[in-house]
């Protein structure tokens, strides 16, 4: 696995790279040789937000926790990362290394696997519209995200709205 770092208005002492490596490592049994971690530290408001971002064939985990102490963020994040390989155990066994889980998940018998149950289904016309409007439009139906085609280059596109209260745009090539 390889290993990145992004580090803004954070220093990173040598004993919590040692802490954050020694954890990484322990999720190598899960990912193929060509999986990359991502980690980004970032310092507002006298806090740090720990971000951890796993990317393995068209596997991609994200978390982010955010705390005073970089290693608590830190912590928080590889926990919530290991919580949902744990729930989805069975549905990735096909996708990332199989006998990982064997060990791993051996005295976590109490895990249920769940159905993913499609609770109501919807269908609208894809309007053209800018982003601008996509964004009027999300607020006006009070949703957290809106599909649309994008004027602007035609490619079908996600505004969502991010915990930041900013938002975001998600566009498909």
């Amino acid at each position: 696995m390889k290993t990145n770092y992004n580090l803004r208005k954070v220093t990173l002492k040598d004993s919590s790279k040692e802490h954050i490596e020694k954890k990484i490592n322990k999720l190598e049994k899960f990912f193929s040789n060509d999986a990359e971690v991502t980690l980004k530290f970032i310092l507002e408001n006298n806090s740090i937000t720990a971000e951890i971002t796993i990317k393995d064939k068209s596997t991609v985990y994200r978390a982010e926790d955010n705390q005073i102490n970089l290693i608590d963020a830190f912590d928080n994040a590889f926990d919530n990362i290991i919580r949902r390989i744990r729930k989805q155990k069975t549905k990735l066994k096909s996708r990332l290394r199989s006998t990982s889980f064997d060990e791993f998940f051996a005295t976590e018998e109490s895990l249920v696997d769940e159905d993913f149950e499609v609770i109501r289904s919807k269908k609208f016309y894809l309007q053209a519209i800018s982003v601008d409007e996509a964004i009027l439009q999300m607020n006006l139906i009070g949703h957290q995200f809106f599909i649309f085609e994008n004027i602007d280059n035609g490619a079908i596109s996600v505004v969502y709205k991010r915990k930041d209260g900013k938002y975001g745009l998600i566009v498909t090539e």
